[in-house]
């Protein structure tokens, strides 16, 4: 059985302190990745030794099955029942994992007690509760309220319409930033690109998000679904990769313009039967299929750690939403050094990083997440490379394909979509002996890697220091760091710039 980290048992002893003090109904806010389930397993545990009655309510069939995996595995597998659909029930245990629209549909509303379905709880614990102003939702809570403690989970505590948790909840507890997860190395960095962004311009919003018929409309053309392969090809083309899509027929345009071009992708959404899905899942983590376009699918609570690349193609309003998609691949793995995300949709522009730090309360009708404002040092808008369309801050340099970007914050004026005629400054720096050696051993480690020729090796050496290279051809390979791999990748987009150009030309 796992342990609890030193954050999960804080946020563990900061709910039982505000239940000690009368808080019978407790938000508990947690960065994606930081371990909600788990924490809810050794709340559980106790309440199991205590005698008590758990319900644990979640809103997919699938996260029903995680959940009875992770308890099962956390060593409460003999305490558990299942209420869901085509599931067999155990009533009598002492635990109750529910898919809320299973719960629903069988409680008696008007007399609960007299009903066999109904689980005389002492201890609720709602997953994803973002959701629980929605009707049928709120109606399970409010057969709890006054009986049970309640105990919310969510990475993102708000909902798109504006309305508040306060409804439900008397208290929310935070307990860790994604920023320090990042830096605890609980979850991996987070490489942000942007290539293109649709007209958004004009959109209804409904509910507090872009009207869905009117947003499909914009973002379903074949021009924009090229750049989403051709960025995710140059980018992201050996990588484990979720897209996030508008519609399901936004979803499949995708799905199909990547078969075309022979990639491994398949498309899920809400109409996947489980058996379809639980396939997907097998051939999607032993890397059978490469790619998952969805729509609304892989968002809250899913856990694929394996995942290393996230295409946002569905642009959205709702802080929260664009977190929850943003998170899916911050999960760490074997191996796994960073998650790139390239940003369709304007989400970055409209909301930020992921790891920005966020103020979360229960208000209701005034926005339920606010940015903290630093009073002693304003935070650097993000600033998107012209030559690679990564999106960074607060450097004059490229940390990705090393262009040199002027002064920080000012617009960079009469730059040309022609690499040739635009890149890095042209000020020549000073390389030792012992740095071209350095350089030519990591050239070498990518010619055997990429399996290129030994002229290709040559001609990356003589590009670089304008020399062709003489002493070092003995020299073994090592692994390169990030600004040799950078400075790669610059000159594969100049490349790729400049066969554009002769392309138009002809």
């Amino acid at each position: 059985m796992t342990s609890l980290r030193p954050y999960q048992e804080n946020g563990k002893q900061e709910i039982r302190r505000a239940m000690a003090s009368g808080k019978r109904n407790v938000l508990l806010q947690a960065s994606c990745g930081a371990g909600k389930t788990i924490i809810s397993a050794d709340i559980v545990k106790s309440a199991i030794e205590k005698g008590s009655k758990v319900l644990f309510l979640v809103n997919r069939r699938d996260l029903v099955k995680q959940t009875v995996d992770k308890y099962t595995q956390y060593g409460l597998g003999e305490y558990l029942g299942v209420i869901m659909a085509g599931e067999q029930s155990a009533l009598d245990r002492q635990v109750q994992i529910a898919s809320i629209q299973t719960y629903g549909r069988r409680l008696n509303f008007e007399e609960p007690e007299f009903n066999a379905w109904f689980h005389k709880a002492n201890l609720v614990i709602y997953d994803e509760c973002h959701s629980c102003n929605a009707k049928t939702y709120k109606k399970i809570i409010d057969l709890y309220k006054e009986k049970a403690y309640i105990i919310g989970l969510s990475a993102t505590p708000m909902r798109g319409d504006g309305s508040g948790l306060g409804e439900v909840f008397d208290t929310i507890i935070e307990c860790i930033p994604t920023k320090e997860l990042i830096e605890m190395g609980h979850l991996v960095p987070m490489v942000y690109y942007a290539p293109s962004k649709p007209d958004l311009e004009r959109l209804r919003i409904i509910a507090g998000d872009y009207d869905k018929k009117q947003l499909s409309e914009r973002v379903n053309k074949p021009k924009l679904i090229g750049d989403i392969y051709d960025n995710w090809a140059r980018l992201a083309y050996d990588r484990q990769t979720i897209i996030f899509a508008t519609d399901v027929k936004h979803s499949k345009y995708i799905r199909d313009y990547f078969r075309a071009k022979g990639v491994s992708i398949e498309h899920i959404d809400a109409h996947t039967s489980d058996e379809e899905r639980e396939e997907f899942y097998r051939n999607f983590e032993n890397g059978d299929i490469q790619v998952m376009t969805n729509v609304g699918i892989a968002t809250e609570g899913s856990d694929l750690p394996y995942v290393s690349a996230i295409v946002i193609a569905r642009p959205t309003k709702v802080l929260g939403k664009w977190l929850q998609m943003a998170g899916r691949g911050a999960r760490p793995a074997p191996g796994k050094k960073d998650c790139i995300l390239l940003d369709h949709a304007g989400c970055i522009d409209e909301h930020g990083y992921i790891e920005d730090p966020i103020c979360w309360t229960l208000d209701g009708k005034s926005p339920a997440a606010k940015k903290v404002k630093k009073k002693d040092k304003k935070e650097p808008k993000p600033f998107t490379c012209e030559m690679c369309k990564h999106v960074f801050a607060a450097r004059k340099t490229c940390p990705q394909c090393g262009f040199e970007v002027g002064d920080y914050g000012k617009k960079v004026k009469d730059i040309q979509a022609d690499l040739e005629e635009v890149g890095p400054s042209t000020k020549k720096e000073k390389y030792t002996a012992a740095d071209k050696r350095r350089w030519w051993q990591m050239f070498e480690y990518e010619r055997r890697r990429l399996g290129k020729s030994e002229s290709w090796l040559k001609a990356q050496y003589r590009s670089k220091f304008g020399v062709w290279p003489n002493g070092v051809s003995q020299l073994g390979p090592i692994e390169p760091d990030q600004t040799v791999l950078g400075w790669l990748k610059y000159q594969r987009i100049k490349w790729a710039k400049s066969k554009q150009r002769e392309a138009v030309a002809a």
